[in-house]
C-alpha cells in the first residue's frame, strides 16, 4: 500500500478499499464510490483494462480480473466507515443500479418508505451534455445509449445532513481523460459535496479514478478539503494528479 500525502488532510492511497475503509471506522461524512465496473465481463469492453470484480460472491467470476473482493463488502465497509447520519454517494450503471438500490433496502433500510432511520434515500443521476446544451446520446453501449448515468443515495442511521441541491445533475463531459479510462465531470459532485458536507469533514473516495468528489472538495474547501482516495491502480493516481493540476488552483498542490 502507497500513501501519496497531498496536503495536510488530503491523500490518495494506490492500495485495497477495503483495508482503508476499515481504517476510518465511523469517521467519515461522506463517501463517493464509483464502482460502475463491477459488471460481469466488463473489462476489455470499451478499453477498459482495469480491474473489475462481482456484485457478491455468489456471481460467477468469469470474465472478472479482481476477485478478491466484491461491491457488497465495499457497501458494507463504507456502512462502517460512515458516522452517524452520514452519506454514501454511489455511481452505477443500468446492470448495477437494481441490485445495489436492493441490496442497500435489505441491509441498511428503505427509508425512502419509512422517512425514519436510515438506509436507500433514492436514485438521482447525471445527464451529460454535448458542448451546445443538448444531451449527449453518444454514450457507448450495446443496446441503448444513456447519455449518463444514475447515483444512489442513502445514509447510515437518523440524518440531520439535508440538502436542497437536486440529485438529478446535468453537466458537460470534458475533453481530456487525463490516461484513464473514465473519468467523470466534477460539477455533480461539486453540488452533492457543498450540500451534505461542511468543510473539514472527512471525505472517502474508494474506486477513485480521477477522484471528482474530492477534487470538488478542494475546490469549495480549499486547504480545510478533507478526503482519503483510494484505488489499486497507481495508473489512476497519476491521472488524478494530472486532472488535480487542471482543476485545483495551484495555492493548494502542496503536496508533502
Amino acid at each position: 500500500m502507497m500513501r501519496h500525502e497531498l496536503g495536510e488532510g488530503r491523500s490518495y492511497i494506490v492500495g485495497d478499499a477495503i483495508e482503508v475503509l476499515q481504517e476510518y471506522r465511523d469517521e467519515a461524512a461522506a463517501i463517493f464510490l464509483d464502482d460502475a465496473w463491477a459488471r460481469p465481463n466488463r473489462y476489455g469492453h470499451f478499453g477498459i483494462d482495469y480491474d473489475t470484480h462481482p456484485f457478491n460472491e455468489e456471481q460467477d467470476a468469469e470474465g472478472y480480473v479482481d476477485t478478491s473482493i466484491t461491491t457488497c463488502e465495499i457497501i458494507d465497509e463504507s456502512h462502517d466507515a460512515l458516522s452517524e447520519g452520514g452519506w454514501l454517494i454511489a455511481d452505477a450503471d443500468d446492470w448495477l443500479l437494481p441490485r445495489l438500490a436492493r441490496y442497500l433496502q435489505d441491509e441498511w433500510g428503505d427509508v425512502a418508505e419509512s422517512y425514519e432511520g436510515g438506509g436507500y434515500r433514492k436514485v438521482g443521476g447525471v445527464t451529460i451534455t454535448k458542448a451546445d446544451g443538448t444531451p449527449d446520446r453518444s454514450t457507448a453501449g450495446m443496446y441503448l445509449s444513456t447519455g449518463g448515468y444514475p447515483v444512489v443515495f442513502a445514509h447510515k442511521g437518523d440524518s440531520d445532513r439535508q440538502t436542497s441541491e437536486s440529485a438529478r445533475q446535468i453537466a458537460s463531459n470534458g475533453l481530456d481523460d487525463y490516461g484513464w479510462g473514465s473519468v467523470k465531470p466534477i460539477s455533480p459532485y461539486k453540488s452533492w459535496v457543498k450540500g451534505l458536507i461542511d468543510p473539514g469533514e472527512l471525505i472517502l473516495v474508494p474506486c477513485a479514478g480521477t477522484a471528482p468528489a474530492a477534487l470538488a472538495a478542494e475546490q469549495l474547501f480549499g486547504d480545510e478539503a478533507h478526503y482519503v482516495c483510494v484505488d489499486n491502480d497507481e495508473r489512476a493516481f497519476e491521472a488524478f494528479q494530472r486532472r488535480r493540476k487542471e482543476e485545483v488552483p495551484d495555492t493548494h498542490q502542496k503536496s508533502l
